[in-house]
Formats: C-alpha cells, sequence, structure tokens
C-alpha cells in the first residue's frame, strides 16, 4: 500500500479536495457554455445597456470636469 494512503481519513479527504475540484471547475465551464449558447440573455443584454448610460453622478463629474478645463484654458489665455 502506497503511504500516503495509509488511513482511510487520509484517501477520504483526497477524494473529497478531487471531488470539489471537480465540481468547480464543470460549474465554471457549464456557465461559459450557456454563455456561449445564449448570448442574447435578458440579464447581458441590461448590463450592457447600463454600460452605455451615463448615471446622474457621472453626468455631473462630466461636467465638473468640463468646467474645470475651461477655466484652466480662461486661465492659460490670459
Amino acid at each position: 500500500m502506497v503511504p500516503i494512503f495509509a488511513t482511510s481519513t487520509q484517501i477520504n479527504l483526497l477524494i473529497y479536495i478531487c471531488g470539489g475540484g471537480f465540481v468547480l471547475l464543470g460549474a465554471f465551464y457549464f456557465g461559459r457554455l450557456v454563455t456561449f449558447f445564449f448570448p442574447n440573455t435578458p440579464l447581458i443584454k441590461k448590463r450592457k445597456k447600463e454600460n452605455e448610460e451615463l448615471t446622474p453622478k457621472q453626468k455631473e463629474f462630466i461636467e465638473f470636469l468640463e468646467k474645470a478645463s475651461n477655466q484652466s484654458k480662461e486661465n492659460n489665455d490670459a
């Protein structure tokens, strides 16, 4: 018998760890497969639309940057 497999506790632990790794890998690849075959799901479309539109805070920040840029241009011209 191989010394690392001397006790049933060690074998059980090894099986649990390897089995858990295969479950995680399977879940990952199943998710990749689903998104490959169904790329136009509403969840993905919604996320893309959210990324295209600016939030009010982002709009406010852009306005702030534009004002600051205009002020710095006026100061450089003077």
